[in-house]
């Protein structure tokens, strides 16, 4: 029998006891901490769009960009069917979130709640970035070109690269429609500056 999720409650409880000098740094891949955590937290690992019944956990280095989500897999509701932003994979990731902060010395800053009562303005400027750069995206792929790092124009949302080498040593292209949109795969990223800002 699979175990329920959890909350977003029983989470920020669990918080209140954990010992986070036990969390290693992250060395290469950004999210061995978040992994770590999650495990500690007894967190399941899935392939579900949220981590929790009720949201999402996000732990970051505070400076850095925050990893949302792969832009490969939202490209169909970007190019093909324009999703409003409410109904896209985005905004589904950051409906709810608990995030939880490092310093870049690894110490532990503090966690919170960002959710629409909570922060309104936050996700009115999600929706205008969301909506900014997914009319840049058609208008590369409509042109063929390459995509390059976009952001939007409250600074809070941006896609840029996210690729490993596959065993080949070579990257995987990100293509929709048989259409090469760039020679290795993008994501949507937090930008630096919220990180810095939230807590």
């Amino acid at each position: 029998m699979v175990s329920p999720k959890l909350s977003m409650i029983e989470v920020v409880q669990k918080l209140d006891t954990y010992d986070f000098s036990s969390v290693q740094k992250p060395e290469r891949n950004k999210g061995e901490r978040g992994n770590l955590i999650e495990m500690a937290l007894e967190i399941k690992n899935s392939s579900d769009l949220i981590d929790l019944v009720d949201g999402e956990i996000k732990s970051f280095t505070v400076g850095e960009t925050i990893a949302i989500t792969s832009l490969g897999h939202c490209l169909s509701g970007i190019i093909d069917e324009s999703f409003e932003y409410e109904e896209t994979k985005v905004a589904k990731k950051l409906n709810q979130v608990l995030y939880i902060a490092f310093t870049r010395k690894n110490s532990y800053v503090g966690n919170i709640i960002v959710n629409q009562d909570t922060h309104p303005n936050h996700y009115q400027h999600l929706a205008e970035d969301y909506g900014f750069i997914s009319a840049e995206i058609r208008a590369y792929y409509a042109q063929n070109k390459e995509l390059e790092t976009i952001t939007g124009p409250n600074n809070l949302l941006q896609i840029r690269t996210k690729a490993s080498k596959t065993k080949s040593g070579n990257y995987r292209p990100m293509c929709y429609n048989r259409v090469q949109l760039k020679d290795k795969s993008m994501a949507f990223y937090l930008c630096s500056n919220f990180g810095r800002t939230i807590l």
